[in-house]
């Protein structure tokens, strides 16, 4: 079927016929009505002045007629003055008869006029004659024959005026109705065919646009593979057209971002699987796995920078070609390049080498891979900040297969996270190395404890039972000055005695060699024996002891001997660095569901700046150290060691040269928990 024009041009033509038509009709009728134009001059302009004139000159001859025979009867002279008037009207009409009359008719002008002239002088002639004359009667006779033959002239001429202007009307009526005819017939003829031209463009136009209009619908409802049929005028195929490539686009479009989305999603799914790793190698290798997964390249490679020389993580075709082939002159220029687009956070990419394209690589870049038959070619850093690590390094060997946008956001995306999994590997293998450094460290540190304050033991033991057999005189007698030599050696014993206890103790903690026994203590027992021990020391020295407990106990689960040690460091440092006169309270109670035990003195005090390495090892004080006040540091330590292990807490409040509280607070077991009873001290 051939194809339909375009609508305007259908539309052209039938107007142009249309038109046409009209024009005729109006032409048809324009001619009748001139037929009718000319035949009504003709009648008004000839026949009917004629035939009125013909009927004036008439009457006129009949008024002069009629005066010469009242005359005759009367002989009245007044009979005759309308006979001038009547005579020169009649003269009158008689010129306009001869004027108009055409050659059919001149004869009977002609008669009008002779027995008009011969009235008038029988009129003329009887005005001489006497009334009664027998004149007078034959002239009236001779008038009355003259008025017969006028009459009949004139009747014959009225007669044919009558048949002419008869012929004359039934000719323009016939030219009118025949024009009107013709005229109709062409309108109606234009009129079927402008409603034929506009029933057939209507159709040309509804019906395409309806299976237009059904496509559109589908298209938008999601039905991708629709298509409009391309059918109908020109300019419906055309819509038609631009729907189809509007749709192939959208197609196009789609595709592409479906492309992008998936990439994406490789990106993220594998940089995800790049931060999860905390090995190097293991981050390298993923990335390496997500690079040949998200890109179809005929070489990739990772170049790390730090490598002397470069170290390639992957290489994507390992038996194709040499991997130091391609890049073993570029080190310099690969690392300067590659930072240079890391701190530009943006790619190299080349889509063809070999054209002007390829031309902004440098000379030294740009030849090797033209020998190696690169094409398109592309480099993305990865990297922390400004620390540049390695490039990916992608290449194509095959013409007319460019990189993509989402290929280089997706590479890019892997680089960035690569980057940042690089980044934390190291720092964790590094800090793993620093641990296990410190580890062995402390290890070390332990054992070395451990050994001191066991080689320490025995020799003190040694030192401390010949002490006593000095006291107890088994080598003889004791002066008083070797009495106060025997009782410094003893002190010095007890505290160097209380040292390798302190270490021994923190290092068993530490190396968790220390097993507490952990089972209900009635926290109260513990509280009374250990300021019932400390008792004759602290009043010795000249303080005050205030002890304060409630009458229903306090159960932990804890160690009698571990919560014991707690309490005596505690009590022995407020005792240490109280001066003498001052006070110390000793407080347990309950608050909620733990147990508070503080421990208060009206000592030195803590200086702010110390408060924060108080519980360090071997850490004392400032003021501490300026009074040159005995200790260890190792006390506080351990009370923290030992309250940690039995799931509490100890802080510290103190105002320099006013006091200091300690408050430990220990879990407390449900209420009806039976406890242990405490061994007597």
């Amino acid at each position: 079927m051939r194809p339909r024009g375009s609508i305007i041009s259908q539309v052209l033509v039938a107007f142009s016929a249309f038109a046409v038509l009209i024009a005729v009709a109006a032409v048809v009728g324009y001619t009748g009505l001139a037929h009718q134009n000319s035949a009504t001059k003709q009648l008004t302009g000839r026949d009917y002045v004629l035939e009125d004139t013909a009927g004036e000159m008439e009457q006129d001859f009949t008024i002069s007629q009629l005066a010469i025979s009242s005359f005759a009867l009367s002989g009245h002279p007044s009979d005759l003055r309308p006979l001038p008037a009547a005579q020169a009207a009649f003269t009158a009409r008689l010129g306009t008869l001869r004027a108009h009359a055409p050659p059919n008719l001149r004869g009977f002008v002609d008669t009008q006029a002779s027995t008009g002239e011969q009235l008038f002088a029988v009129g003329d002639e009887m005005t001489g004659v006497p009334a009664g004359s027998p004149v007078l009667r034959v002239l009236a006779e001779r008038a009355n024959a003259l008025a017969s033959t006028n009459n009949a002239a004139t009747n014959a001429m009225e007669a044919i005026l009558a048949g002419q202007v008869q012929h004359l009307s039934a000719k323009s009526k016939d030219a009118l109705d025949g024009g009107l005819a013709w005229s109709a017939a062409a309108i109606a003829v234009a009129v079927v065919l402008i409603l034929l031209a506009c029933i057939s463009t209507v159709r040309a136009i509804t019906g395409p646009l309806r299976s237009l209009a059904g496509t559109v619908r589908r298209l938008t409802s999601g039905e991708n593979s629709a298509r409009a049929h391309a059918a109908g005028s020109a300019e419906v195929r055309e819509v038609a057209q631009a729907i189809n490539t509007m749709a192939a686009e959208n197609d196009r479009l789609r595709a592409r971002e479906q492309e992008h989305a998936r990439l994406r999603t490789l990106a993220r799914e594998a940089g995800i699987r790049i931060r999860e790793h905390l090995s190097a190698e293991d981050v390298l290798r993923e990335a390496s796995a997500a690079i040949s997964q998200c890109v179809d390249s005929d070489i990739a490679m990772l170049r790390l920078v730090e490598a002397d020389p470069p170290r390639y993580a992957d290489c994507a075709r390992k038996g194709w070609l040499p991997v130091n082939f391609l890049y073993e002159d570029l080190a310099p220029n690969v690392v300067r390049w590659g930072k240079g687009l890391l701190k530009n956070q943006s790619s190299t990419v080349i889509q063809d080498v070999r054209g002007e394209d390829g031309q902004v690589l440098p000379p030294d870049v740009r030849e090797p891979l033209l020998r190696a038959g690169v094409v398109s070619h592309m480099a993305t850093p990865f990297g922390l900040g400004s620390e540049l690590y390695g490039i990916v390094l992608l290449e194509r060997t095959r013409p007319g297969h460019p990189w993509t946008t989402a290929e280089i956001d997706a590479i890019q995306s892997i680089g960035a996270d690569l980057g940042r999994g690089l980044k934390y590997a190291r720092l964790y293998e590094s800090e793993n190395r620093l641990v296990e450094q410190l580890r062995t460290l402390n290890q070390t540190k332990s054992d070395f404890f451990a050994t001191v304050s066991h080689e320490l033991r025995a020799p003190l033991t040694s030192i401390e039972g010949y002490l006593e057999m000095l006291r107890d005189e088994d080598a003889g007698p004791v002066s008083a000055a070797q009495e106060r030599m025997l009782e410094t050696i003893g002190r010095n014993a007890v505290r160097l005695r209380n040292l390798v206890e302190d270490l021994f103790t923190l290092s068993k903690i530490e190396s968790g060699g220390s097993q507490a026994v952990l089972r209900p203590v009635n926290l109260v027992d513990v509280v009374r024996d250990a300021a019932q021990v400390v008792q004759p020391s602290v009043t010795g020295t000249g303080l005050t002891l205030a002890v304060t407990c409630p009458d229903d106990g306090l159960v932990v689960n804890g160690d009698v001997s571990q919560l014991d040690r707690v309490l005596m460091n505690l009590l022995s440092n407020a005792a240490k660095f109280t001066s003498p006169g001052g006070r110390i309270r000793l407080n347990a109670a309950r608050d909620g569901d733990v147990a508070v035990l503080t421990v208060s003195d009206t000592g030195i005090g803590i200086p702010d700046k110390d408060k924060e390495a108080l519980f360090g090892r071997f850490f004392r004080a400032s003021n501490a150290v300026r009074r040159s006040i005995p200790g260890s540091g190792l006390g506080l330590a351990i009370v923290s060691s030992i309250v940690a292990e039995h799931g509490g807490t100890v802080t510290v409040q103190s105002t320099e040269g006013v006091g200091t509280t300690f408050t430990v607070r220990l879990p407390l077991l449900p209420a009806n928990t039976e406890a242990v009873p405490v061994p007597a001290v």
